[in-house]
């Protein structure tokens, strides 16, 4: 099949990210076509045997590609191929609610940057990135996995600068304690020297900077998602390992409608330790 370039973006967008809303495609993609035309477009690709739906009753349809669909992008080169492929059709269903509201959180990104010409797109962010640690007396190993790694270059006051988030997302399935103890994998990968490093910390050799943990609860109503993010901030300060890590990492929380509704630069965010004054997601900004 010849594809054309809004089929190829979907394609490389379905890959990705593995399940993709019709409408998340329209968004990610080519936000000015018409939704007809994108839906034509993505029948296309179906009836190439290249992508394939999922349809439930008062659900989203969803997108994701076939194994010919990943050949044909992982052929191409434009991203980096993926290790895992799409989980059989009952797996895909209970990853859909999940793995929708991940892309999402993206979208509240990606709409910011156009609107202000920063830069931020379909592909800023990885999703399920994996970080390997042991504590500091080296006999507890572990890993903490990162529903999305994302990526945003701020136009501020003159200057560009690269913004990197760990991004959590919890769709108020797992309890607030457990969700808190989350918090302590990514302070044990913050302080991870590896044997023979020279004392160099781990995550310097993938990031300049530790990026900025963000909790993003979706799920629920409004008020049970404020009531979830009120226990998870005290928690996070109960907890003596996350709450002496208050000026070694940055950990901020906030609710997907707020996210969506505000967006990132707005002061959506509540700092889960320290002053409790909303913040962006990417802490106070000058």
């Amino acid at each position: 099949m010849d594809l054309d370039a809004v089929q190829r973006d979907a394609l490389t967008v379905l890959y990705w990210h593995r399940l993709v809303s019709t409408e998340q495609v329209h968004r990610l993609v080519s936000p000015t076509l018409s939704p007809v035309t994108l839906r034509a477009k993505l029948a296309g690709l179906r009836r190439a045997g290249l992508a394939d739906r999922i349809t439930r009753e008062h659900r989203p349809r969803t997108w994701h590609v076939t194994p010919a669909g990943a050949e044909v992008v992982e052929a191409a080169g434009s991203v980096d191929a993926r290790a895992y492929r799409l989980p059989g059709t009952a797996v895909a269903h209970l990853l859909q609610e999940h793995t929708l509201d991940v892309v999402e959180t993206g979208l509240a990104f990606i709409e910011t940057a156009r609107e202000r010409g920063d830069e931020c797109g379909p592909l800023s962010w990885t999703p399920e990135v994996a970080h390997q640690f042991r504590d500091r007396a080296g006999d507890r190993r572990g890993v903490v996995i990162a529903d999305a790694v994302l990526h945003y270059v701020l136009e501020e006051a003159g200057r560009r600068t690269q913004r990197t988030l760990f991004v959590e997302l919890d769709r108020a399935t797992m309890p607030v304690a457990r969700l808190a103890r989350k918090l302590v994998g990514y302070i044990r990968y913050h302080d991870h020297t590896p044997a023979g490093s020279g004392q160099r910390l781990a995550w310097r050799e993938r990031y300049p900077r530790f990026p900025r943990v963000l909790i993003v609860l979706s799920g629920a109503e409004p008020s049970v998602l404020e009531r979830r993010l009120a226990d998870l901030r005290a928690h996070a300060q109960a907890m003596p390992v996350v709450s002496t890590a208050a000026g070694r990492l940055d950990m901020v929380a906030t609710t997907l409608p707020q996210l969506l509704a505000g967006g990132p630069l707005k002061p959506v965010a509540m700092p889960l330790l320290g002053d409790p004054r909303r913040v962006t997601v990417f802490g106070r900004l000058s």
